[in-house]
């Protein structure tokens, strides 16, 4: 029952999101693309039992990085001990703190990593961070990220997943005061 009530909530948040439209227009930012394998073979190594996975987040012995103009790229091989993450994200405007955009990554990246070990194989995330926007005059600007993952059900740490950050002036929401 409290899985039902709790997907139920998700949802609403999520169709939220996603039903407030942007009058002036949404700017997309970048994309974080994710490919994520790690094979068979190396899941099987003695030297590291497969129980050992639970306490730990997949890392990866490799992580390619290509830079496109849309966005970044994210290759993810085999077992090691480094992070499926962008270590920088470029294309991004001026007046958007980088601590910010930072922290939300990283926020994002860990909550797909955590529902992905409990088992949502396939899913998506909504982020909406409100700033002074000093390119809008010091109005209120958002920023929002949108992640949507499709993972291996039976290997968690094999999968897919794209990250959206984009930019909006105005979500359609009025103050009453211009």
């Amino acid at each position: 029952m409290k899985k039902i009530f709790l997907l139920t909530l998700l949802s609403v948040f999520f169709l939220s999101a996603f039903s407030q439209n942007s009058t002036n227009g949404t700017e997309i930012l970048t994309k974080i693309s994710v490919n994520k394998f790690i094979a068979d073979e190396e899941m099987e190594d003695p030297l590291l039992a497969p129980w050992w996975w639970i306490f730990w987040k997949p890392f990866y012995q490799t992580v390619t990085e290509e830079y496109t103009l849309n966005g970044v790229i994210l290759t993810c091989e085999g077992r090691g001990w480094k992070l499926c993450r962008a270590k920088r994200i470029l294309n991004m405007p001026r007046g958007i703190s980088p601590e910010l955009v930072e922290s939300t990554y990283g926020k994002i990246n860990e909550e797909y990593e955590d529902r992905v070990i409990a088992g949502e194989h396939r899913g998506s995330i909504t982020k909406k961070i409100a700033f002074p926007d000093p390119l809008a005059n010091g109005k209120t600007s958002y920023i929002l990220f949108m992640m949507n993952w499709d993972n291996d059900p039976i290997r968690h740490y094999n999968g897919k997943a794209e990250i959206t950050i984009s930019k909006t002036n105005d979500l359609g929401l009025s103050t009453g005061r211009d």
